[in-house]
């Protein structure tokens, strides 16, 4: 018996020297938990973890717009009661490889574990620490996400991550600084720039033939980023798709607004030099996938005549201060030719960026365009504050259209009407997408019917056999 005691103190001492050690070693580390605190910013954990109230980047709560419904940033701080304060170092590394929390909860891909899956334990361990012991626990409940059956039977996601999850490691972790290999690892796993800039097929599944060639993300499009000179990025230089990732603007090719808006104000703007450099250097060494080209810029062409943009002189105070009837010439005149110049040029200074030559205005696709008009620019980083207000809520959908065909028409030498279905269909993110985001709705209800009648055939089975 006493041998029994003794051999339990020793074990119990020798797992309390094990965690002991181990938290003492992530405490004696601050360039571990340093490190970890960067690649939270690389990954742009907070886009998605941040607490809408109080802008805690970790403690969760921002509602995730999806087709099949609002999905809810988890708390990622340390909190044991709301939070990962519970969980092991493997806990964490199956949520980040497998999709998969603790209890066989599985995650939603709004969480990108496809992309994480292939991150180095080294990086693993270092994140950890950093939500461990670098953040402060915040016990912030978080809303629960109930999406509508199917899609609320998340066991569903084991036979997805069977189909579409490859979590073996990516290498160049522990590349050169600004190499190719660095930046192919920074792509593929932190940045995640595929989730958004890879086409998906009918089941979400990225379509990796088509790597970075185009995705949709909502009501926004994210472009083409291979070197493709038309569709793609071919024409920018090194030094030019640098500048874009540190400060989200290129003066006359590309104003970053949406997600990518986000991710500049919160993650690149904040990396450093080397691992922009290799991100870019691995981009322009892809495979250059072609698609829709680009409408060369209509900046050369004369400016509207004074009839065209002005109103006219009106009978009564109404006349002037009713849109009804104004021309797209005219509502930019009035909403956007005091900062874009009525040439949409910008300003010579560069403050305002030119409309002529910008992706948005160029493309075949006009989602970003309306995009942009309908939500507005504000991002801060250390170049500065970008602003331009939201107009969705001063225009309506018919001004919209006729503002955003001017716009496509004379700066981005475009020759195509955008109809107010068009707008609308934007806003409500229906301008493309997956077959499974385009009828999330349809297999919702479809998912419902099938229970009823489930339910029904059940009741009549009973009642058939208490009868006999």
């Amino acid at each position: 018996m006493k041998h029994l005691l003794v051999c339990a103190l020793l074990s119990a001492a020798g797992l309390s020297w094990c965690v002991s050690a181990f938290s003492a070693q992530l405490e004696a580390s601050p360039t571990l938990v340093k490190r970890g605190e960067y690649l939270a910013i690389a990954g742009d954990c907070s886009a998605c973890h941040r607490n809408p109230a109080d802008n805690n980047p970790y403690s969760g709560g921002v509602a995730i717009e999806s087709p099949m419904g609002l999905i809810y940033g988890s708390n990622i701080t340390p909190s044991k009661q709301f939070g990962i304060g519970n969980y092991r170092f493997d806990d964490f590394k199956t949520v980040m490889r497998e999709g998969r929390a603790p209890g066989g909860h599985y995650l939603y891909p709004a969480m990108p574990y496809t992309s994480f899956a292939g991150m180095s334990d080294d990086d693993l361990l270092a994140l950890y620490s950093w939500l461990m012991l670098g953040v402060a626990p915040d016990d912030h409940p978080v809303p629960e996400t109930r999406l509508p059956f199917p899609f609320s039977f998340r066991p569903v996601m084991a036979f997805w991550n069977a189909l579409f999850l490859d979590n073996s490691p990516v290498t160049g972790g522990d590349a050169a600084s600004g190499s190719v290999e660095r930046g192919e690892y920074l792509v593929k796993t932190l940045t995640h720039c595929s989730t958004c800039h890879t086409p998906r097929n009918s089941m979400m599944g990225e379509e990796n033939d088509r790597f970075l060639s185009g995705g949709k993300v909502g009501s926004w499009t994210a472009p083409n980023i291979t070197p493709d000179p038309q569709a793609g990025i071919g024409n920018w230089s090194e030094a030019e798709l640098v500048t874009y990732l540190r400060s989200g603007t290129l003066h006359g090719k590309a104003v970053a607004g949406g997600e990518m808006g986000t991710a500049v104000q919160n993650s690149f703007s904040q990396m450093q030099e080397s691992d922009l450099q290799a991100i870019t250097r691995y981009i322009r060494q892809l495979p250059a996938i072609s698609g829709p080209p680009r409408h060369r810029s209509g900046n050369n062409r004369p400016v509207a005549v004074l009839a065209d943009v002005e109103t006219g002189i009106h009978h009564g105070l109404n006349g002037y201060l009713s849109r009804d009837g104004m021309t797209g010439a005219r509502l930019y005149n009035g909403a956007c030719a005091s900062c874009h110049a009525s040439d949409g040029r910008g300003t010579s200074d560069g403050f305002y960026p030119p409309l002529a030559g910008s992706s948005a205005v160029t493309s075949p696709d006009p989602s970003n365009l309306i995009m942009t008009m309908a939500e507005g620019i504000d991002r801060h980083t250390a170049a500065g504050h970008a602003f331009m207000p939201e107009f969705k809520t001063q225009l309506t959908t018919e001004e919209l259209a006729r503002l955003a065909s001017y716009v496509s028409q004379t700066f981005g030498g475009t020759t195509t009407t955008i109809t107010p279905e068009v707008v609308e269909q934007t806003l409500k993110g229906e301008g493309g997408g997956s077959w499974l985001i385009r009828y999330a709705s349809a297999l919702s209800w479809a998912g419902i019917g099938v229970v009823i009648l489930l339910g029904l055939w059940s009741t009549i089975a009973w009642r058939r056999r208490h009868r006999k």
